[in-house]
């Protein structure tokens, strides 16, 4: 997951830092406190969620969230503020939340467990790290696939791969993306973590 926080006192950026790395500490986060960078930076990173103030010096978060969104309409956007009144003009870009200030970590959390769009939080360097051990992914794709009477074949075909494509995996050959990942779990019906299981 990549993050970005943007508010225009470094204070609120460092603390808002320091509680979203808690939280995730596999996810990429960025924090700035100049507004002329958000656009720049989301360019560069692509951003999942971004956790934005509202009231910036000399630009609306809600003008750069609309800006942002019309390069990546998938970004959530949370955004902290001190003025509640912000709240119904806020949601007009479909904002996945709105936190006024001073922000709990628990309210943070929250947040995230209700994104508008869900990001994972299972990465590239997860998944390699999986298939550069003993093929564990491939252990566990091959477990739940046989659990549900499914055969290669039909997990080819759920896929829209090619049934060499799930020898691989299953073979630790050939890694899948994560989000690929992410639909052969929903497809075996798991939780993604579980593919990644390393317990006998």
């Amino acid at each position: 997951m990549k993050i970005m926080i943007a508010d225009d006192h470094k204070l609120i950026v460092d603390d808002l830092l320091d509680e979203v790395s808690t939280l995730f500490p596999n996810a990429t986060c960025v924090g700035t406190s100049d507004p002329a960078e958000v656009i720049p930076l989301f360019k560069e990173y692509e951003f999942d969620v971004i956790i934005m103030d509202i009231d910036l010096a000399d630009v609306s978060g809600i003008e750069l969230a609309d800006e942002i969104l019309k390069i990546k309409p998938r970004t959530n956007i949370i955004y902290i503020t001190g003025h509640s009144e912000f709240a119904l003009e806020s949601y007009k870009t479909y904002a996945s939340a709105f936190l006024v200030k001073p922000i709990s970590g628990e309210r943070l959390r929250d947040a995230f467990e209700h994104l508008r769009h869900p990001v994972s939080t299972i990465t590239d360097d997860m998944i390699e790290s999986e298939f550069a051990g003993n093929a564990t992914i491939g252990k566990w794709i091959t477990k739940y696939r046989e659990e549900r009477g499914m055969s290669r074949d039909e997990l080819a075909e759920k896929m829209h791969v090619a049934l060499q494509t799930v020898y691989r995996w299953e073979n630790g050959k050939r890694m899948p993306d994560v989000i690929t990942f992410m639909k052969l779990a929903n497809i075996l019906g798991v939780d993604m973590g579980n593919l990644l299981n390393t317990e006998e």
